[in-house]
């Protein structure tokens, strides 16, 4: 393998990113022109690999490696230069891509380009998305009642489902360690998200901080950040860079990176020890946060089961306190 395909960001090395990512294997829906709806769960390129991991030779790993490591821009490039960056031949790129199930490699290309399209979606591009027809006997909001059903409780069991247990046990371990310091952080719509983690973790463990506020003031947590730590994020697309600065560097820092994102994976994948990417299109409007809550919650549940005394101790503890009257 050439040095550029050996590279790593935040030390982890792309090998592991491939290992992580392989532990997602969500449901296949097939390659052939979809309507708008099917196309949400139509599968990414790094969906594919890990569905074809266990087939790939040596050399088609190199390219899954590096493919997910500089997701989705190396699978842009040239045929000649992706296969020169992970020191493989062309036909090896070739049967890579048919490996994959794309006809050719200008196939697999224009998949990674509409997913890169698909990154940038804003709530104003998918406003414009075609709807479904609204069921002559049927209430309009009845019809959207139904699809929006479909569509999150879809999400959920096929992000829930596809989670490795040792991938969620390791994130587990990390969050329970209470000698470890935990640092939460979201963007601008996963901030929800990671408030909710922020108070439940609180509740369960001491040493638990929400990076928040201004982010010219994320520095002074970035400050205290250490090989000891753990740092919980959450980034979706249209990945924000502050966000993805701040796990960057904590990564460069020791601190162990978690990370919640959706299927085209944000570039904080590159250097987070745990990645759990789960569905997010419902093919409306706006993203839906669903199944990421879900897991969220199952995370949350396991680290309270990963101390118990502990944990109910503390909330014990913390019920006591406020039911103490002012002054008393």
């Amino acid at each position: 393998m050439t040095n550029s395909a050996r590279s790593t960001i935040g030390g982890v090395p792309p090998e592991e990113t491939f290992a992580k990512i392989s532990n997602f294997q969500p449901h296949h829906t097939g390659t052939n022109d979809l309507d708008a709806t099917e196309k949400t769960t139509r599968p990414s390129v790094a969906e594919l690999i890990t569905q074809k991991a266990d087939a790939l030779t040596a050399s088609e790993r190199k390219l899954a490696q590096a493919l997910l490591s500089h997701y989705p821009m190396a699978g842009l490039e040239t045929v000649a230069t992706f296969a020169e960056r992970c020191g493989v031949s062309a036909p090896t790129v070739l049967r890579f891509a048919g490996k994959l199930g794309f006809e050719s490699y200008p196939e697999m290309q224009s998949r990674l380009r509409g997913e890169l399209e698909a990154r940038l979606q804003s709530p104003l591009t998918r406003s414009a998305l075609p709807r479904a027809a609204v069921a002559a006997s049927g209430h309009p909001m009845g019809e959207l009642l139904h699809h929006m059903t479909d569509a999150i409780t879809s999400n959920i069991r096929s992000s829930l489902s596809n989670i490795a247990p040792t991938e969620l046990e390791g994130a587990v371990n990390l969050l329970a360690d209470r000698k470890r310091a935990v640092y939460v952080l979201g963007g601008r719509f996963s901030s929800a998200l990671a408030v909710y983690a922020y108070e439940h973790l609180r509740s369960m463990r001491g040493n638990v901080r929400r990076v928040s506020g201004q982010n010219t003031k994320w520095t002074e947590d970035l400050l205290d950040i250490g090989k000891r730590d753990v740092l919980l994020v959450f980034d979706v697309r249209r990945y924000q860079h502050d966000v993805i600065t701040f796990a960057e560097t904590a990564s460069n820092q020791g601190a162990k990176v978690i990370l919640f994102t959706d299927q085209w994976l944000s570039p904080i994948a590159r250097f987070a020890r745990h990645v759990f990417p789960v569905r997010i299109e419902t093919a409306t409007t706006w993203d839906s946060a669903a199944a990421s809550m879900a897991l969220l919650e199952t995370l949350l549940e396991g680290v309270g089961r990963a101390d118990p005394d502990h944990v109910r101790d503390r909330i014990e503890h913390l019920e006591r306190l406020r039911r103490r009257p002012p002054g008393g």
